[in-house]
């Protein structure tokens, strides 16, 4: 069986400088099995040498989806040819010129006498060639540490979090140090045993909704907007106090707190020194990374910061969201775009590489990574008298 060689020369093309071409390849030494399909990690073109495939994993995938046998290998040295009438193995073929120099693409290898096969292998492989093109993937990550503030230095290193959590109830990861909730439950039964009115500011991180509930007899009231704060009644203005919220976005709750400072200028509160900004950073870095974006790839099963606050954002803005919880969930729409944001929901970033690695050999690709960080500074005195010698006054 026989089919005829295509070329492609329609937008995808023009995107890559021309680059692209999609051909139907045929083989004399290469055998398939009935039934299966060849995936080429890399393949030899008769014309641009060797081309890599760092997709195959997509096209692997998809294929076991579909019910045939995949099977990922490297040929260097098969003779793919585009002259030959007949031939017992058919190869669909796109590759691209690198900008750094080289090739890489993709190919899907089938028996020549397998009508299913060959049909699955030649909807692939244009479905995907018509998403070839340069394109940008923005990574928006959690922060690496956390530095506690200066004025946490006598809280215990065993700092609170969720049973079973991989994220602390302020958001930052279990395996960093963060005192901020000790510091709010410090700062709150400071307030009531003074006999003030406390109201806990801000909305707590996913997940820690119930913070003040697990410490204090009598839940203290949660303000999370500046509409609540302005209808909150209190009974004695002089002896109002606020905590905020472990993982609330200080940005938000600085809203709040203007307005309640604004009704009642003698609220007293906790230092903001002992504030987590973890949130406000992803807040930002999330937000930053959306508005640049034409789609969002959510990638794995779990429940992180980091997507929790994507999907809050994504949802106040028109902007496509896929869900890419194995490779074969993967379409070609969900990467027809030159920017992407891609988000991690894995345990161990596994899937976020190999999604990484698939994005390489479909286009040329920039990843970039964009994180916000915020770190408490201590302000050195502007002038240091002399040992010995007092302050002139």
């Amino acid at each position: 069986m026989s089919l005829p060689l295509l070329r492609s020369l329609d937008p995808p093309t023009r995107k890559m400088n021309r680059s692209v071409l999609a051909e139907v390849l045929h083989s004399t030494t290469l055998h398939v099995a009935p039934g299966s399909l060849t995936v080429p990690t890399s393949w030899r073109h008769p014309t641009r040498g060797l081309v890599d495939c760092p997709a195959h994993r997509l096209l692997t995938a998809h294929a076991r989806q579909s019910g045939l046998t995949a099977d990922p290998r490297s040929l260097p040295n098969e003779d793919l040819r585009d002259d030959l009438t007949t031939a017992p193995t058919t190869v669909f073929t796109v590759s691209y010129e690198r900008p750094e120099g080289g090739h890489r693409g993709l190919a899907l290898a089938a028996p020549s006498d397998d009508t299913t096969a060959l049909s699955f292998a030649r909807r692939q492989i244009e479905s995907w060639r018509a998403v070839l093109r340069t394109r940008r993937v923005l990574y928006v990550t959690a922060p690496d540490d956390v530095v506690p503030s200066p004025s946490s230095a006598s809280v215990p290193a065993q700092t609170l979090r969720d049973p079973g959590s991989r994220w602390r109830i302020c958001g930052c990861p279990a395996s960093v140090r963060c005192p901020s909730a000790e510091n709010a439950e410090r700062a709150l039964h400071r307030f009531l045993e003074r006999g003030d009115d406390v109201v806990v500011v801000g909305t707590p991180a996913a997940g820690s909704g119930a913070w003040a509930g697990r410490f204090v007899h009598g839940n203290p009231r949660t303000v999370s907007t500046p509409q609540q704060a302005e209808a909150l009644s209190v009974t004695n203005p002089d002896r109002l106090a606020f905590v905020v919220a472990p993982g609330a976005v200080v940005s938000e709750a600085a809203d709040i707190l203007n307005v309640l400072r604004r009704r009642h200028p003698r609220l007293r509160g906790q230092h903001p020194h002992e504030w987590c900004y973890t949130m406000d950073d992803l807040h930002t870095a999330v937000g930053a990374a959306l508005a640049q974006s034409d789609r969002l790839l959510v990638v794995g099963r779990d429940t992180t910061p980091v997507t929790r606050t994507a999907i809050a954002q994504v949802t106040r803005i028109p902007l496509p969201v896929r869900a890419v919880t194995t490779l074969d969930r993967l379409r070609p729409d969900d990467i027809d775009a030159s920017t992407i944001t891609v988000v991690d929901a894995t345990p161990d970033g596994r899937d976020l590489r190999e999604l990484s690695q698939v994005l390489n050999g479909l286009g040329p690709t920039s990843h970039v990574r964009r994180q916000a960080h915020s770190s408490m500074e201590t302000p050195q005195p502007a002038f240091r008298p002399l040992p010995g010698r007092g302050v002139r006054r």
